[in-house]
């Protein structure tokens, strides 16, 4: 059956399949490179997502937590054209005044005890960065140990492998980072941290002085998975107190995601020493960055640069991304929308099919009884135009650009919620 609403539209006789283009794809990349869900994307604006058969889906995911500013943001696209009308679109590591402007901006709105940016590719370069700046700070500190979360993920490479997942994430390689450690991820509200828990494979307790520092996703990503308040406030205390640095991966939480510039800033008043930014920076292209302190950034070992780090056009879709999505009015505005969000999915717990809601700012978490029927629902959505991360896990992912209006989240709310009560209803009449 045909829908058309103002926000969305499903052509009659609509199958989610592999199509043609799907198929070729296919027989080109790696089939791990391939999307699981097969929509062809044939054009994205603001909040909506089209396909080449006259489909349109409301987009709950920002394509992967990237269109902060919504798709095709125009004032994006202005910064991009007048960047590529000055004839300059690669420039290495030459000085070049767009990269001055994005790097200033950037610093000037963040906390300022980050003095300095190294601006990269993605998120996985930049974690592999940080990783790097950790060990190094670490030799020359004479500490050894890093101390990590399983269930994790900070991007792909061998150093990224050795810090997410599990301790054998990097087995492939042939290779082991024997001073990395492995924390269980604090997944119930009464869980703290206890530092007796840091403990070597051998059983020892690690001495505090040989901890270099705990690297943490804001949240965890495949649930929305947030740390108990008491659990950060005490790791951080502990870490503070131990003189470790504190890392914090902001891929998924950063600009305006949870509310404020960069997540862990719902967690208080924190200092870490240093953080990993990426998608949601331009809202469009390639681009992420580390923030952190001369002392540690500067380490003349650690040979950061890269052949398209600071690319002059992803600099300009930076600047005027930031200044997009930091104007006070806009700011203002979306506070509604992150209100609506949040009790909106918050009242999804009601249905039994669902275990648990994560819900800060514009980000959720549905986290389900099975895999199954997370996965069912995430279809019946997307045959219903409203587009969300499936996750092939017992959990589905909601993150909307920050752009969507109010009548449009409450479509799309609506529509998962509806999407819920009819999988229920299936298993029901089973």
């Amino acid at each position: 059956m045909a829908i058309k609403t103002r926000y969305r539209e499903i052509q009659d006789g609509f199958v989610l399949q592999k199509d043609e283009l799907y198929k070729k794809l296919w027989d080109l990349e790696p089939h791990l490179a391939a999307n699981g869900t097969p929509i062809t994307w044939n054009k994205a604006v603001d909040f909506s997502v089209f396909d080449d058969h006259g489909n349109k889906w409301i987009d709950m995911t920002s394509g992967i937590f990237v269109a902060n500013a919504g798709h095709a943001n125009p004032f994006i696209i202005e910064a991009i054209k007048k960047q590529l009308d000055a004839n300059l679109l690669f420039s290495y590591t030459y000085p070049t005044d767009i990269r001055q402007k994005f790097l200033s901006k950037l610093l000037e709105l963040s906390p300022p005890h980050f003095n300095k940016a190294l601006l990269l590719n993605s998120g996985s370069e930049v974690m592999g960065a940080a990783y790097k700046l950790v060990k190094l700070w670490a030799k020359k500190q004479h500490r050894r140990y890093i101390i990590t979360f399983r269930g994790s993920y900070h991007g792909q490479g061998l150093g990224n492998d050795f810090i997410c997942g599990s301790p054998e994430k990097g087995d492939w390689s042939g290779v082991k980072d024997s001073d990395v450690i492995f924390l269980d991820f604090p997944y119930r509200a009464n869980d703290r941290f206890d530092p007796k828990s840091l403990r070597l494979p051998s059983g020892d307790q690690i001495p505090a002085d040989q901890i270099a520092g705990f690297f943490l996703e804001t949240f965890q990503g495949w649930g929305a998975w947030f740390y108990p308040q008491q659990y950060i406030d005490s790791l951080y205390a502990f870490a503070k107190n131990s003189g470790a640095l504190v890392c914090f991966d902001e891929m998924q939480a950063g600009f305006y995601r949870l509310g404020p510039l960069y997540g862990y800033m719902t967690y208080g008043d924190l200092q870490p020493d240093i953080i990993c930014l990426g998608k949601g920076i331009t809202s469009s292209l390639p681009l992420s960055a580390v923030l952190s302190r001369a002392e540690i950034i500067d380490d003349k070992e650690a040979d950061l640069h890269g052949t398209h780090s600071g690319n002059p056009l992803c600099c300009a879709a930076g600047l005027a991304n930031i200044e997009f999505l930091s104007d006070p009015n806009f700011i203002a505005e979306r506070q509604r929308t992150m209100n609506i969000f949040q009790a909106g999915l918050e009242g999804l717990i009601r249905f039994p099919l669902v275990k648990m809601v994560n819900v800060r700012g514009m980000i959720a978490g549905l986290i389900f009884h099975d895999t199954d029927a997370a996965t069912r629902v995430v279809m019946k959505c997307i045959g219903n135009g409203v587009l969300p991360v499936c996750t092939f896990k017992h959990s589905i992912k909601l993150a909307p650009p920050l752009t969507i209006d109010a009548h449009a989240l409450y479509e799309a709310i609506d529509v998962v919620s509806e999407a819920i009560r009819s999988v229920a209803i299936e298993d029901e009449t089973k």
